[in-house]
């Protein structure tokens, strides 16, 4: 992966006014489960995308915070800004904009058009739009979205540090990117006096893919992730992780699509049996499977039924004991020749 360059080292005027901070300062007051939103709102344009199904998504919002969802996973491509629209409207109708934790993201490729937009420009741009859509003077923490390994490092730690000092955003991140680009831009920063990277965005799961659902995302999931994993338990760098339950392969109500692998079958089946014993279900086995990794990590699931929320929230307490881990990722291990 790409090193830090001498001219990138040599970043001036980007310290922010605030003193650098423990990695887990920006994600201090999230909860373990955090409310996915790319599938609410519309992509169609205004006035008609914004009223279409708008009661029944405000109500569902209620429902999930009142359980006490209060942080929220966005992005200035999810429905090209229809999320954030929607959202940003239930918010202004709602006015408890003080009690949530928006996590927003920008940069994210134009496909065939632009697949690089890891730049400044593009970063500046998404943050304004994602601010004005919302409604909002700052986010809490803003996560650059998809990265592209050949991006220049040291004009995206100068916007960062802009961001900061214009209060815009008050903590900062990556979403999919290689652990090593993690390292690289968290020297950086550092050098730059910008506080610590606050959270990092693979996909993570019990659940490892075959093939990425999507060109350029990053799982730090199976055997492939244990490198990176590593990483994460070295630096105690918060994880939020994606499809955390293989899209719903681990709880039965998808099919095999990029997860439909014998091996994740396995899981699945171990994972249903441990959930019988411990009595709780097998998604709950699958966060908790996450929560019980030797790093923080906070996962990002889609905003179901209150029920189901319910029991997603009910994870957050339950942890495995690293033989439990160890099984549900592989199964026992062979019996002696």
């Amino acid at each position: 992966m790409n090193a830090v360059s001498p001219r990138e080292k040599r970043v001036e005027d980007v310290r922010p006014a605030a003193s650098p901070r423990p990695p887990t300062a920006g994600l201090a007051r999230v909860p373990r489960l955090v409310l996915g939103t790319a599938h609410l709102g519309n992509p169609l344009p205004p006035p008609l995308g914004d009223l279409l199904d708008r009661r029944a998504a405000f109500e569902r919002l209620d429902a999930l915070v009142a359980l006490g969802c209060t942080a929220l996973d966005l992005a200035a491509s999810y429905m090209i800004g229809g999320t954030e629209r929607l959202v940003g409207a239930w918010l202004a109708s709602r006015g408890h904009r003080d009690r949530l934790y928006l996590i927003g993201k920008g940069g994210h490729p134009y496909p065939l058009v632009r697949p690089n937009r890891i730049t400044a420009g593009a970063l500046g741009a998404d943050l304004e739009a994602s601010l004005r859509r919302l409604r909002v003077e700052r986010l809490d923490l803003f996560l650059i979205h998809r990265d592209a390994p050949e991006a220049p490092l040291a004009p995206l730690v100068e916007a960062l540090g802009r961001f900061l000092r214009e209060g815009k955003i008050a903590a900062w991140g990556v979403s999919n990117w290689h652990h090593e680009r993690v390292r690289a831009v968290s020297a950086l920063a550092a050098q730059a006096g910008l506080p610590p990277l606050a959270a990092s965005s693979p996909h993570f799961s019990l659940a490892d893919w075959r093939r990425a659902p999507w060109p350029g995302c990053v799982s730090i999931a199976g055997e492939a992730g244990r490198e990176a994993r590593a990483f994460y338990a070295e630096t105690q760098i918060p994880v939020l992780a994606w499809s955390p339950l293989g899209g719903g392969f681990l709880t039965g109500t998808a099919g095999g699509g990029p997860y439909g692998t014998e091996a994740n079958a396995a899981r699945r089946e171990r994972a249903r049996a441990l959930a019988a014993r411990r009595g709780c279900t097998p998604a709950q086995i699958a966060l908790a499977y996450l929560f019980s990794q030797p790093f923080p990590v906070h996962a990002i699931v889609r905003a179901t039924s209150p029920e189901k929320m319910r029991q997603n929230l009910a994870a957050a307490e339950l942890r495995l004991a690293p033989a439990e881990v160890a099984w549900l990722e592989a199964g026992p291990a062979p019996a002696a020749a």
